[in-house]
């Protein structure tokens, strides 16, 4: 039992202190409030929201108060009004009031008991009435719309991000992977070093041999370091998408290399035209926009009739307690109709417009899709060929090696080998990084680079 909690007690530091490796899933838990680029994905969103809540407005309960007195040389007067009025979606408004008229009035002539009256009123707009709508009504729904864009957009923006911070972090990897093999190939000129010092010492190699691996390794210092500075200007311009600290990030986080287990998507045998449709926000936002410009046409098209309205008036006064009312008609009817006509036409030209720029987005997306797939297995082979000849430059660099050892090469070969081997091995990490931007930007194509955001 005792050794037991000795144990645990030596584990719990390496525990606590754990690192977690760093994925390129990892990045979504960067991408929040905290984090300006993301802010800036749904800016325009928020916005929109708040701007439908202006139009909203117009279906808000109104308070009025009217007061006015007068004392001219040879008139006098008094008006008072408290009313209530409220307005519907279908165009109707109603009002509630109280007035109290005396003597002469300036810009009416009513005229009410000295207790004043109630008063009553209904405005009917016809032909709104009749299609269920009204001008305020048309507004606030095209301001829902508009909403509901800018959510496809703050969507598109967001994928975009996701997939320029994903692109960062795999030439992050690769930046990593090339600066381990710099580090590798130093190792090599050290491991030269010491061999050539003992031949030195034996006397079997002039001093001009030991001079000569110094310059070696001198030159891949300043390889290394090139690579290093490479590293680290990719790691700045990653980490600035987690608006996170390189102390932090390396505090908690360790990274992989750009040869992982690519998660490969054939999609071609599916329905491409429906996964898109489900997937890409570009198709919901134009969705969205022919909501919004057939909603416009409709409205629009009442406008071919003539307008026609009503109003009913309902009065009750307190100090003679009688009833009386008021009807009132507006007619108006714009002979040559241009406004609705140009209204017309535009709204179909835009509708055209909008539906074409679908199958245009559907054609470059099945183009972008075709041409992956061709580069991704064309990838595919030039990776192969890579490990075929890192596995075959090898053997040449470890038999030169031997040969050197014998007598029989010098350091000038060694280093003409081991510098093909560098280049073999950096090479394949980089066939390694175009097979992970394809690959990402296959599924940025396919609509499913962020599947939580597929609704």
């Amino acid at each position: 039992m005792l050794m037991f909690r000795v144990f645990i007690f030596l584990l719990s530091p390496l525990v606590l202190f754990a690192k977690t490796l760093f994925t390129q899933e990892t990045i979504l838990e960067y991408l929040n409030e905290n984090n300006p680029y993301y802010y800036a994905t749904m800016a325009q969103e928020r916005v929109a929201k708040e701007s439908q809540r202006i139009y909203s407005a117009a279906f808000d309960t109104q308070l009025n108060l009217k007061y006015d007195k007068k004392e001219y040389p040879t008139t006098v007067g008094e008006y008072q009004q408290l009313d209530l009025t409220k307005s519907i979606g279908n165009g109707m408004e109603f009002s509630a009031a109280y007035r109290n008229a005396q003597d002469t009035q300036e810009y009416n002539n009513i005229k009410t008991g000295k207790d004043g009256e109630l008063f009553t009123s209904i405005k009917i707009p016809i032909l709104s009435l009749i299609n269920n709508t009204s001008k305020n009504q048309l507004d606030f729904n095209v301001a829902k719309l508009q909403t509901k864009t800018l959510t496809q957009t703050s969507r598109k923006n967001l994928l975009a991000l996701y997939l320029v911070s994903s692109k960062a972090y795999f030439e992050l990897l690769l930046y990593k992977d090339i600066y381990k093999t710099e580090e590798a190939l130093l190792q090599k000129a050290q491991q030269n070093y010491q061999f050539v010092l003992k031949e030195v010492q034996s006397g079997k190699l002039a001093n001009i041999a030991l001079m000569d691996v110094k310059s070696q390794i001198i030159n891949r210092k300043q390889r290394l370091i090139t690579a290093k500075n490479q590293y680290q200007s990719t790691k700045n311009n990653f980490l600035k998408y987690l608006n996170i600290s390189e102390e932090k990030f390396n505090e908690l986080y360790t990274l992989s290399s750009i040869k992982k287990e690519l998660l490969f998507e054939d999609e071609l045998g599916l329905e491409i035209k429906e996964k898109i449709l489900l997937n890409r926000p570009e198709f919901q936002e134009l969705e969205y926009k022919l909501d919004r410009v057939n909603l416009q046409s409709e409205y629009n098209s009442i406008r071919k009739y003539p307008k026609l309205d009503f109003k009913l008036y309902g009065v009750y006064d307190l100090a003679y307690e009688k009833e009386g009312y008021k009807i009132s008609m507006e007619f108006n009817f714009p002979l040559e109709r241009t406004d609705y006509s140009a209204k017309n036409e535009t709204y179909k030209k835009e509708v055209i417009l909008l539906k074409n720029s679908k199958e245009t987005i559907k054609n470059d997306i099945r183009t972008n899709i075709r041409t992956i797939k061709q580069k991704l297995t064309l990838q595919k082979s030039n990776i192969e060929l890579a490990k075929e000849e890192i596995e075959l430059v090898g053997q040449l660099e470890i038999a030169e090696k031997r040969r050197y050892q014998e007598g029989m090469s010098s350091l000038l070969f060694i280093n003409q080998r081991e510098m093909l081997t560098l280049q073999a091995k950096q090479k394949l990490l980089r066939y390694h990084f175009t097979m992970q931007l394809l690959n990402l930007q296959l599924r940025y194509e396919l609509g499913t680079l962020l599947q939580k955001l597929s609704n």
